[in-house]
């Protein structure tokens, strides 16, 4: 398999359970900014990407796959992280989905809100949350297994991850009242090559003040540009 190549903005957002993902099962791709990838700033590239946005996954003679939970379904197919089972299966994909849903409270939020907007947002997030944390820790009481679905993770588990490690930059311990997500969010620092993504990435500084990601050991801000 050529090595796919995953194209996204300066944002720990979309991009976040995919890389995860790979790292885990030690796969080898290439990240790249859009304006890298296309050679040109992202406001003029956006017709050469499916539906005009990101991210994508570049794969074999240059195939795109657009939209996250279709690039993080492809991954877990094409290295056997799918459930055989098509009902254990479609478990998987509606608790990821539900991951999904947390998406637009937070990641907008932690990557790009300042200031008043920021708290505003952060005071509206803290307080609809817990539903929703419960919703998840109600699975992870059921399973037992120290994951959402069996023993092991799978792309929901990524998901999940992702999202409650955003909620900490909201609230220094979140997850107090939810013992099995704090469990959780252990066991998946430990499952293999997670901690060395974790340490690796760009760090993101500066939440609700000035966010910028440290790439290359610079801190650049957050956004669509490349400057």
């Amino acid at each position: 398999m050529t090595e796919p190549v995953l194209v996204y903005l300066k944002m720990r957002a979309l991009a976040e359970a995919p890389q995860m993902l790979m790292h885990h099962a030690r796969m080898a791709y290439s990240y790249k900014m859009a304006w890298d990838h296309f050679g040109k700033p992202w406001p003029d590239s956006k017709r050469e990407a499916p539906f005009r946005q990101l991210p994508m996954l570049v794969v074999e003679e240059g195939k795109q796959i657009a939209q996250s939970g279709s690039i993080i379904r492809y991954l877990s197919n094409h290295l056997g992280m799918m459930p055989a089972d098509p009902v254990a299966a479609a478990w998987v994909d509606s608790i990821f989905e539900a991951t999904q849903e947390l998406f637009m409270p937070l990641n907008p939020t932690i990557n790009f809100a300042v200031e008043d907007d920021f708290e505003t947002k952060r005071t509206n997030i803290l307080s609809a949350l817990p539903p929703r944390l419960d919703d998840f820790e109600r699975i992870l009481d059921r399973n037992e297994g120290g994951f959402l679905v069996g023993k092991m993770p799978h792309y929901c588990d990524f998901g999940l991850f992702h999202h409650l490690d955003l909620a900490h930059f909201l609230d220094d311990d979140p997850l107090t009242d939810f013992p099995q997500l704090a469990a959780f969010m252990q066991n998946m620092r430990g499952i293999d090559d997670m901690a060395a993504y974790l340490q690796s990435r760009p760090e993101l500084t500066g939440v609700g003040v000035r966010p910028q990601l440290v790439i290359y050991g610079r801190p650049v801000s957050t956004g669509l540009k490349a400057n």
